[in-house]
C-alpha cells in the first residue's frame, strides 16, 4: 500500500493547500483575538481584493476609473451594512452588483449575479461574527478548510469517477463525499467541545456542500471567460478568489440556512 501511494499518487500541491489552510486559520484566529477592528479591516481588505479580481476576470480591459468606482462602492456598501445591520440592509447587495454591470459591460447578467452573491457572502461574515459569535465563525471556517483538505486527499487516495471534467477535471466523487464526512466529524467535535446543538452537525454537511458548490462555481466562471486563475496576485498560486471560493460558498450556504432556522439555535 505504501509503495502504491508513493509511486502512483501525486500530491503536488497538497503542501500548498495545507500551508494555506493553516495560514488562513491563523489569520482568522489572530484577527478575532485582536478585536473587532482587525476583523472588520480583514473583511474590507478581502472585499477589495476579491472584487478587484472579479472585475479583471469579467472585463480584462476595465479602466482604472471604473475599477476604482467599483471598489469604493463595495467598501461603502459594507460600511453601511455595519452601520444599519441586517434588518435594514437587505437591499445593499444590489449596489455593488448593479455597478458591476456597468463596469463590466459584457456578461452583464453573470456580472450582476456574481457580484450580488459575493456581496451577500461578505456581509454574512460580519453577521456571523457580530450576531452569532466567534465559535460559530470558527466552526464555519474550519468546516470549509477541512472540506477542501479532506476532499483533495481522499480524492487522490481513492480516485474513481470524475464529477464534472469540463469545469474541474481533477475532482472526483470520492473526494466530494470525503469532504462531507470530515466536515460532519468537525461538526461533532465542535458539538462535543462546546456543548452545542446537534444542529451544528447537520449544518456542517450543508456548509461542506455549499463550499464545494462555491468552488465549482468559481471554476466554471473561469472557464466561462477562458482563464486559468482568477489573477496572479499570489505568485505561483493564482488569485484570492481561487483560495476563498469555498469560504464564499460556505457563507452563502449558511446564510440560506438562517432563513429557515431560528438564529438563536446557532448563537454561541
Amino acid at each position: 500500500m505504501r509503495k502504491y501511494l508513493l509511486n502512483n499518487l501525486k500530491f503536488d500541491d497538497f503542501g500548498i493547500r495545507l500551508i494555506s489552510a493553516f495560514v488562513l486559520l491563523f489569520i482568522a484566529i489572530f484577527c478575532l483575538y485582536m478585536g473587532s477592528f482587525f476583523y472588520i479591516f480583514l473583511i474590507l481588505f478581502l472585499s477589495i481584493l476579491l472584487f478587484y479580481e472579479l472585475c479583471k476576470l469579467l472585463n480584462p480591459n476595465i479602466s482604472n476609473g471604473m475599477l476604482l468606482l467599483q471598489l469604493i462602492a463595495v467598501l461603502l456598501t459594507l460600511l453601511l451594512y455595519l452601520r444599519i445591520g441586517s434588518n435594514g440592509g437587505s437591499f445593499l447587495p444590489l449596489i455593488p452588483a448593479s455597478i458591476l454591470v456597468i463596469t463590466c459591460d459584457s456578461n452583464r447578467l453573470l456580472s450582476f449575479f456574481t457580484g450580488f452573491l459575493l456581496t451577500i457572502a461578505l456581509m454574512a461574515f460580519f453577521e456571523i461574527k457580530f450576531y452569532l459569535g466567534m465559535i460559530t465563525l470558527l466552526w464555519l471556517i474550519t468546516c470549509v478548510i477541512i472540506t477542501d483538505l479532506a476532499g483533495y486527499f481522499v480524492g487522490r487516495v481513492l480516485g474513481g469517477p470524475k464529477i464534472w471534467t469540463y469545469v474541474s477535471p481533477n475532482k472526483t466523487w470520492s473526494g466530494l463525499i470525503g469532504g462531507w464526512v470530515f466536515a460532519v466529524l468537525i461538526g461533532l467535535i465542535f458539538k462535543i467541545s462546546f456543548d452545542l446543538s446537534y444542529l451544528f452537525v447537520v449544518l456542517s454537511l450543508i456548509i461542506s456542500i455549499s463550499s464545494q458548490v462555491g468552488d465549482f462555481y468559481e471554476s466554471w466562471l473561469k472557464r466561462r471567460v477562458d482563464t486559468k486563475d482568477s489573477s496572479r496576485l499570489i505568485p505561483g498560486h493564482g488569485g484570492f478568489m481561487d483560495r476563498f471560493d469555498g469560504f464564499i460558498g460556505g457563507a452563502l450556504g449558511f446564510k440560506v440556512c438562517l432563513l429557515f432556522i431560528n438564529p438563536e439555535l446557532v448563537l454561541v
